[in-house]
């Protein structure tokens, strides 16, 4: 009989218990956590997180920087506590499944779990649930993984200095903006005209009524045309890598236009991209763009008609749902 013959299945599911528990998921959730720090960016949260939290008026670079410290958290929980490393890894990723699930029902091409580095939230979702699955079945009853009496007073100790680094780490680090485009000089002089926070998510129900130029946005753009209170007009919020502003454009806006168009380019955070830049069509449109630096939560296009400079309807539209074009 062999070695591995004679090994005992319950010896087995133990071994695979505690190295999922304590090296691999903390591992999995360590990384997303660094990469996090190493981004920065608001921009990169899960768009489920950004939908039910931005939306709603949270901060989203508190949002960021919380998400952060619990994942660092729970990972030296999970390393240094043995008894509640399974309970800590259980929560966090019960935590993630509702983002994850809501990140695929959005259509997210990204589940904003590690940074910049683009992962499918369905592969991030699978990779969960299994560690979820294993953790409830797998490491239940697993002796080494049980909850103690008493804690040794080092393990206690060395958890709470843990905590202590990851909540300075988590809101210090990317607080003081170490990210991927922070070293651009030109870069930082730009954002200085845009939002103080690093980000703006719009509400597009609040400009309607509103004169534009009143609001905080037009105070962003550079190379707005000075008659924008004349008459009606349309601004076109696009990117330049977009497949439906390109699209958009195709339709309403490559031949004569109809109404003034200013045609309005939104960057990302690190500037405008090289690659994969669509074709601009609109000849006729007047041109304009918002400061590089900051993540502007925008799903372009966004098409904003006004009337003597008021906003009368402002959305993000699709080709296949043109609000706001109603002057053809």
């Amino acid at each position: 009989m062999t070695q591995i013959d004679g090994m005992n299945p319950g010896a087995l599911r133990s071994s695979a218990a505690i190295i999922l528990t304590r090296a691999v998921i903390p591992l999995w959730l360590g990384i997303g956590a660094v990469l996090k720090i190493l981004d920065g960016s608001p921009s990169n949260l899960p768009a489920a997180l950004v939908k039910w939290f931005g939306g709603n008026g949270v901060d989203l670079r508190f949002l960021l920087e919380f998400s952060i410290a619990m994942e660092l958290v729970v990972v030296g929980v999970m390393v240094l506590l043995p008894g509640l490393a399974r309970l800590a890894g259980i929560v966090m990723l019960g935590s993630f499944l509702p983002v994850l699930i809501g990140d695929v029902a959005l259509g997210a091409s990204s589940c904003g779990c590690f940074g910049a580095v683009q992962i499918p939230p369905w592969v991030t979702l699978v990779t969960d649930v299994f560690f979820l699955v294993s953790l409830l079945f797998i490491a239940r009853g697993v002796p080494a993984l049980k909850m103690p009496r008493l804690l040794p007073m080092w393990q206690v100790v060395a958890v709470g200095v843990w905590s202590v680094l990851s909540v300075a780490v988590a809101f210090g680090l990317t607080s003081s903006g170490i990210s991927t485009q922070s070293a651009d000089a030109p870069l930082v002089e730009v954002a200085a005209a845009g939002p103080t926070v690093g980000y703006y998510l719009p509400d597009y129900t609040t400009w309607v009524g509103q004169p534009f130029l009143k609001l905080d946005m037009a105070a962003w753009i550079s190379g707005l045309p000075e008659d924008l209170e004349q008459g009606q007009q349309v601004l076109l919020f696009y990117r330049k890598d977009c497949e439906h502003c390109h699209e958009l454009m195709e339709i309403f806006f490559a031949d004569e236009l109809p109404l003034p168009t200013t045609a309005v380019a939104v960057p990302e955070r690190a500037g405008f991209p090289t690659v994969g830049v669509q074709p601009f069509v609109c000849g006729g449109c007047r041109l304009a763009e918002l400061p590089a630096g900051v993540d502007w939560f925008m799903q372009t296009p966004v098409l904003v008609k006004l009337a003597d400079g008021v906003v009368e309807c402002a959305a993000e539209v699709t080709p296949d749902n043109p609000v706001c074009v109603d002057f053809y």
